[in-house]
């Protein structure tokens, strides 16, 4: 709860084997408003044998999450042979994210795991919507579900140049489209693997792409301030743009067929991080027996095209 803004200086003393969880710590002091221009990292690393090191962690916390499990009077879910590959799969995935680490500078959004939102803040964000919510309450409870709009990205002709952008931001912002969508049903054991929920934001480029997924929420957020934070109207020829290309809503198969891979996406991330909290937690969200098609569990409430 410290605020630490105005630090500019991380030193990690206790290499966490999870590496997504060492560049968090990133987000408690490169916060909104830091004076620093600059952050850094020091890690100190326990062991010159990362595979030793991983390997004997992971297994034995992999081992307490099955014994727990199995304690309850539940069925183990996993086999020996099955829990083994599933092991040894996951040292590999560790031990290589954690030599890239070790040898290079990484950028968090291309880290091959989820990010865990309780580490972040989304606390501005939250005053933003509240205030927005009081100025706006009457038309946004008269606001249909499926609200779009279109606005262009960095490098676009049309783009606002008194929005100062990060080079990295304009990397990283390109064509493409940010949906959010709710999910319908119950999933009470989704709360754990998506903090939002029933909220789920993904970003896809145009090109299929899915830059970020649901739980990068923060990164979509950050996104969506650049994008149409201070517009107050709709820019018309984008719109007239986007009215041509899907002859006025009548042709929407491109943007149907990205949809269909922001849902395929988020049912594959949901899968995995199942599959990761039964390795390494105790209280670990075990997968339905019955895997659903999520693509008629979730409906649309928002999409922010970016030409």
């Amino acid at each position: 709860g410290q605020n630490l803004q105005d630090c500019d200086y991380v030193v990690n003393y206790d290499i966490h084997w999870n590496p997504v969880r060492i560049i968090q710590r990133f987000g408690r002091i490169d916060r909104i408003n830091s004076p620093n221009a600059k952050i850094q990292m020091l890690n100190f690393w326990p062991t010159k044998d990362l595979d030793k090191y991983i390997s004997l962690k992971l297994r034995v916390e992999a081992r307490m999450a099955l014994v727990d499990i199995t304690a309850t009077g539940e069925d183990n879910p996993f086999a020996e042979e099955e829990f083994n590959e599933l092991l040894s799969n996951e040292i590999k995935f560790r031990a290589k994210q954690l030599k890239r680490l070790k040898e290079e500078v990484i950028d968090i959004e291309d880290m091959e795991d989820g990010i865990s939102l309780t580490d972040f803040t989304l606390d501005d964000f939250r005053v933003d919507l509240l205030n927005y919510i009081k100025a706006n309450e009457k038309e946004l409870r008269e606001a249909p579900l499926g609200l779009y709009t279109v606005v262009p990205s960095p490098d676009h002709e049309l783009w606002d140049h008194s929005v100062k952008v990060s080079q990295e931001h304009r990397e990283i912002i390109r064509p493409g489209v940010i949906f959010c969508l709710r999910h319908n049903e119950s999933g009470r054991e989704y709360e754990k693997l998506n903090p939002l929920h029933p909220y789920f934001m993904i970003y896809i480029r145009t090109d299929g792409t899915v830059r970020f997924r649901f739980f990068n929420a923060k990164q979509i957020l950050d996104m969506y301030r650049i994008l149409a934070s201070g517009r107050r109207s709709p820019i018309e020829s984008l719109c007239d743009q986007f009215d041509q290309e899907t002859k006025s809503g009548e042709d929407m198969r491109a943007y149907n067929e990205l949809i269909q891979k922001a849902l395929k996406s988020i049912k594959a991330s949901l899968a995995k991080k199942k599959q990761d909290q039964l390795q390494t937690h105790g209280d670990a969200v075990l997968p339905p027996l019955k895997q659903h098609d999520p693509g008629g569990e979730f409906e649309l409430i928002t999409w922010l095209i970016i030409k």
